[in-house]
């Protein structure tokens, strides 16, 4: 497989973003590989690769997916139709995953973090920014602001949020990009 190839073929993460993301982030357990870019939280195929790759970076070599990205892709379509051809009567992760993200969505409202109101908090869906360069990304993750996470609306005029303890500043054409779901107040 080439370096410019995608393992994640969902979100788009080519193997040399995996490579540096792991150089970068030396991640404790490969489960954290869905930091890079959300990989392996789409069609959830890709996750036994991502297991391998992080195993492989863990042991001190270079991670690397043997075999040619067509066949690899050709295999990730005909496993996805075999799944989808069977139906719902097997129970297994990716169709559990798949359902659930469904009926979620239904009930999903998103708003851009610019218009969350002072003191309401929200979780974070990083998905609109596929568009940004992967090292903006990355800088948003490394500040804390990754999917899923749990941020408050700090101020009225500028967009300062709060995640766990750290504050930190976002532009506000950033801000309008980045998405959130409103958490009800418990």
């Amino acid at each position: 497989m080439n370096e410019h190839d995608h393992v994640c073929i969902c979100h788009r993460v080519s193997l040399a973003k995996l490579r540096a993301f792991l150089v970068r982030e030396n991640p404790s357990v490969a489960s954290l590989m869905t930091e890079c870019l959300g990989a392996g939280t789409g069609c959830g195929w890709c996750r036994s690769q991502l297991e391998s790759l992080h195993a492989q970076h863990k042991a001190g070599q270079l991670p690397i997916i043997e075999g040619e990205h067509d066949a690899y892709r050709e295999r990730r379509i005909l496993d996805n139709r075999i799944k989808k051809s069977v139906g719902l009567d097997i129970e297994n992760e990716s169709q559990y995953d798949a359902k659930m993200s469904v009926e979620m969505s239904k009930k999903r409202v998103r708003i851009p973090l610019s218009q969350l109101p002072v003191g309401a908090r929200a979780r974070v869906d990083c998905s609109a920014l596929t568009h940004l360069p992967e090292s903006d990304r990355c800088l948003l993750a490394a500040m804390g602001l990754a999917d899923q996470c749990e941020v408050e609306r700090c101020s009225g005029h500028e967009c300062i949020i709060r995640i766990d303890r750290t504050r930190i500043a976002l532009a506000r054409p950033l801000a309008d990009q980045v998405l959130v779901e409103p958490l009800n107040p418990s």
